[in-house]
């Protein structure tokens, strides 16, 4: 028995984890110590700030007699302010101004605050900005030796132009001496204001001048190029579809230049400083206005209209309300609720991001391009909409992302587009193309032919140079397009088309003419010779290829050649001399082509055997004169004019 119970003590003993005082006591430690640091963040976060907001980590900072306190709802008709804060400061309960305040203006009520500058043994100057470019008014008051008070006021409620510094939002300066300097700051504001005011170095405020510099140069120089891409894009797509979109990427990146610049204060700085109504009117208008331009770029680039009703609805519906939202916060100068204007803000933000996703959904891949595009864009302009709600961390490093993810939207959809409108712009010059060539031959058509052949006659008698025009009957063509299949028809029109163009100089045009007739243009100078020439060589040509394709009696030619004289004649006179050869060759003739000047062979009797001999001479006379030597080149002399 006591043996079986040594072994149930040594089992469970050894089921049991090993204990390690060791690792206990750290575990413990460990838990303290996190436990502690978790209590001094907790406690820190209700602790009273010592000193205002940083623009950097290591940005130097002044030594302060008195920390930044705050006291709020302050009746702004109440009088005696800021003396009675220095006569009976225990009468008014300042507090701590800790990252969580928010001090409560409103439209009945503002807010004070106040801080000390440390007595230092040489001046120093300070800069205080308060990074709000919305606010309506923020005053700066110093109490001077002799009882009165050194006032600086700025905001939306004064024109920038009246403010002490020409700065992107409300700032001041502040200066310390041999005794400690006490200032006052005045809110006025319509909604509470969460964000904290920032105590840095004119060196620090330089520097955040040079960054904002670079940004708003930046957006200028891109959106000037995206500008001039879009007009060029504009004035070299063809469609009028086409047209529109990269007209309202233009209006597009506009607006979106200026709302840039009137939420990072640009606006109120240079583009209307003495204009206290814009600064109002614009911090709301400019963002409907882009709100606006983007649902109707949306709505032209996204097939929406052909797509679905209800998006396009939808996307008008978005765009018009914009336009009318605009100019309601533009004729009241901005006293909308911002509730209101909030909501419509991620009201059009969802639904063109929506769209766009249902539309990709359903079969519109094209809107797949268009919406990474857009993403960036959207993600910036919700940004800025949580900076409305109250989110305030890392403000400046947020519009500067901002920036940067509309430009690469911005480029991003230009470049789709661009692709887009080539292959659009390829897709006009083919749909001009089945408009200018027949399908069967690839020549081109009667219609522009016709147009051609006045302008060719009136080139050259104004040149006084000698051209030509060569009309092509092919004999019995009806009957010898019956004959062939469907198949069979399209390769004879085809491989016909292909000799003619061959033959033909790169200056030259071939035409279909008739059914069975093509007309060549062939610009001047050129003699009767190589017009003679030519007309042989069309015909050698298609007999060749007839042999080699087992049908020689398929192209039976005619042809009728005129060539410019002495005096000048009409479109219709030159038809009129082709066609009437022609019809005299229909009759029987020995030679296939005949200039319209010439007399006229007698008629013989036209038999298979007859037109098969001269098709075998045709052609042992072309293969003589390829074979030959080649002559010296003949000079071809001006026709003298006959015009006084």
């Amino acid at each position: 028995m006591m043996g079986l119970n040594a072994n149930s003590n040594a089992l469970a003993l050894n089921a049991l984890p090993d204990f390690n005082p060791i690792r206990a006591l750290m575990r413990r430690l460990s838990v303290t110590v996190w436990s502690g640091v978790l209590g001094l963040l907790l406690v820190a976060s209700f602790a009273q700030a010592q000193e205002f907001d940083r623009l950097h980590p290591d940005s130097i900072q002044p030594q302060l007699s008195q920390p930044l306190q705050w006291v709020g709802a302050v009746n702004p008709a109440q009088t005696g302010l800021p003396d009675a804060f220095l006569i009976n400061p225990g009468n008014w309960a300042f507090q701590a101004y800790t990252d969580s305040t928010s001090l409560p203006t409103s439209a009945g009520s503002n807010a004070w605050a106040r801080f000390t500058l440390a007595a230092t043994n040489a001046p120093q100057s300070w800069i205080v900005r308060v990074p709000k470019n919305t606010i309506d008014k923020v005053s700066l008051h110093k109490a001077l030796p002799d009882g009165s008070w050194q006032v600086q006021a700025a905001g939306m409620a004064i024109a920038p132009a009246q403010w002490s510094l020409p700065a992107r939002e409300p700032t001041f300066e502040v200066q310390s001496s041999s005794e400690p300097q006490t200032y006052f700051m005045r809110f006025e504001h319509s909604e509470p204001i969460a964000e904290r005011p920032e105590l840095m170095s004119p060196i620090d405020f330089a520097d955040d001048a040079s960054r904002v510099g670079a940004l708003i140069g930046l957006m200028f120089g891109m959106s000037r190029i995206f500008m001039v891409m879009c007009i060029a894009a504009f004035r070299l797509a063809d469609s009028t579809a086409f047209n529109t979109v990269f007209l309202s990427l233009a209006a597009f990146i506009a607006t979106i230049l200026l709302t840039n610049l009137v939420l990072m204060g640009y606006g109120g700085w240079r583009l209307w400083p003495d204009s206290v109504y814009l600064n109002q009117a614009m911090r709301w208008t400019a963002p409907l206005l882009t709100l606006a331009a983007g649902s109707w770029f949306c709505l032209q680039a996204s097939y929406a209209k052909a797509t679905s009703t209800a998006i396009y609805r939808l996307l008008v519906f978005a765009a018009c309300g914009s336009l009318l939202l605009a100019g309601v916060t533009f004729a009241t100068a901005g006293d909308l609720p911002h509730n209101v204007f909030n909501g419509w803000v991620a009201f059009v933000l969802a639904a063109e991001v929506i769209s766009l996703l249902w539309l990709c959904l359903h079969g519109q891949r094209w809107n797949w391009w268009l919406l990474s595009g857009l993403m960036p864009i959207a993600a910036a302009a919700a940004g800025r909409l949580a900076y409305n709600f109250g989110w305030h961390s890392q403000a400046d490093l947020a519009q500067t992302a901002s920036v940067f993810l509309t430009e690469a939207g911005l480029m991003w959809l230009f470049l789709a587009l661009a692709w887009r409108s080539r292959a659009a712009l390829l897709t006009n010059e083919r749909k001009l193309a089945f408009q200018s060539y027949d399908a069967a031959t690839g020549l081109t058509l009667a219609s522009v032919v016709k147009v051609f052949l006045p302008r060719l006659l009136l080139r050259a008698e104004r040149q006084n140079l000698s051209c030509g025009v060569m009309l092509i009957r092919w004999v019995d063509y009806d009957k010898k397009m019956r004959a062939l299949s469907f198949g069979q028809r399209s390769d004879a029109l085809a491989l016909f088309g292909r000799l003619l163009q061959r033959v033909v100089r790169d200056i030259d045009t071939a035409a279909c003419f008739d059914n069975g007739d093509f007309l060549v243009l062939i610009e001047g100078p050129v003699n009767r010779t190589a017009l003679a020439s030519l007309g042989t060589q069309v015909i050698s040509s298609c007999l060749r290829a007839s042999s080699k394709a087992g049908k020689p009696g398929l192209f039976d030619l005619h042809i009728a050649i005129w060539q410019s004289v002495e005096q000048a004649a009409t479109s219709n006179d030159v038809l009129e001399q082709l066609n009437t050869r022609l019809s005299q060759m229909s009759a029987g003739t020995q030679r296939a082509v005949q200039f319209v000047d010439t007399a006229s062979t007698v008629p013989a009797a036209d038999s298979a055997q007859a037109r098969t001999l001269r098709s075998q001479q045709v052609i042992d006379k072309i293969n003589a004169i390829e074979s030959s030597p080649r002559l010296p080149p003949i000079a071809i002399t001006k026709r003298r004019s006959t015009r006084r």
